[in-house]
């Protein structure tokens, strides 16, 4: 388990990687890199990025995101989760 705090136009927020929340980051970098060819596929990819996204912020960050920092949050934790050394 990784635990950082890390500062969104400064503010400050405490980020606790786990294995889960490992998961949704590595389902959302794959979601991110989705071919959105078509308009059906691009409705459902970002339903399913909407709810990674919530799931992730939910359970691995504190205290809640507010809505100007998400996107810096979310670049944060990808970030994170590059650096981080991945099983295979």
């Amino acid at each position: 388990m990784i635990k950082e705090k890390i500062k969104v136009n400064n503010r400050p927020y405490n980020v606790t990687m786990n294995e889960q929340t490992q998961m949704y980051t590595m389902r959302l970098r794959r979601l991110y890199q989705q071919n959105y060819s078509d308009m059906d596929s691009f409705d459902e990819v970002s339903s399913e990025i909407s709810t990674t996204v919530n799931n992730l912020l939910k359970h691995a960050v504190s205290p809640e995101v507010r809505e100007d920092d998400m996107d810096g949050v979310i670049q944060q934790l990808l970030k994170m989760y590059e650096k981080t050394p991945q099983r295979s």
